[in-house]
């Protein structure tokens, strides 16, 4: 190769780099553009990781991811709750048979005359219903299988510690409740379904429908 054909090689070798730079920068953009108008979120949001101890003894696991830009206050207060500890050993004390389960506000165990009940020792302030009724309408999330939702009573800011999980739809909860994450994974939906069918007996007051044999919750965890 003469110097002559030498330089236009080099000439063509140059001119293809520049343009795979220039093609690779254009298609990088088009990516990060796509994703901004389909609204995806490019920041991780935290998840909350469920150990639980289901009925018939097996340790299930529930991972819901939470949207802090729904319901922040919401999120907050769950995660410092969560990463304190305090739902460690608490029991799900309510199942609505193809709605929810609920727990989050109680400790029940087997004693030998039947069934003992503690409260957390930690007291929770309420915090503000982050729902649209409520003055909230960026909350749009649904109450489909997988949400993750407070439990309140008729007033609106008294949600605290008790939150309740959706194993199938209840549209007439939406916007009524302070909805703050979704579960989506499989391994989480398979777990659900488990919970969906437990067995309850009547126990009375705040226990009409409480899950039996119990169900617990082992740990909960926010990363």
């Amino acid at each position: 190769m003469n110097r002559k054909t030498n330089k236009r090689f080099l000439a063509k070798v140059a001119a293809i780099f520049i343009a795979l730079a220039v093609f690779t920068a254009a298609a990088s953009g088009c990516v990060n553009d796509n994703a901004e108008d389909n609204g995806m979120n490019t920041k991780s949001n935290p998840v909350a990781t469920f150990s639980i101890a289901a009925q018939d003894g097996s340790e299930l696991t529930v991972r819901i991811e939470l949207y802090p830009e729904k319901a922040p206050k919401t999120v907050e207060n769950f995660i410092n709750l969560a990463n304190s500890g305090f739902y460690d050993g608490l029991t799900f004390h309510r199942v609505v048979p193809g709605g929810c389960i609920q727990g989050g506000g109680y400790r029940i165990y087997e004693t030998d005359s039947g069934l003992g009940l503690d409260t957390p020792e930690t007291a929770v302030e309420p915090i503000e219903g982050e729902f649209s009724s409520n003055g909230h309408p960026e909350n749009d999330l649904k109450h489909v299988k997988g949400t993750i939702s407070m439990a309140r009573t008729s007033d609106p800011d008294s949600a605290t510690s008790q939150f309740f999980i959706c194993v199938g739809e209840y549209p007439s909860w939406d916007g009524e409740y302070a909805a703050f994450g979704m579960a989506t994974d499989e391994e989480s939906l398979n777990a659900l379904d488990i919970l969906a069918k437990s067995r309850y007996v009547y126990a009375g007051n705040a226990f009409q429908t409480l899950p039996y044999p119990l169900i617990s919750i082992i740990s909960v965890r926010v990363q």
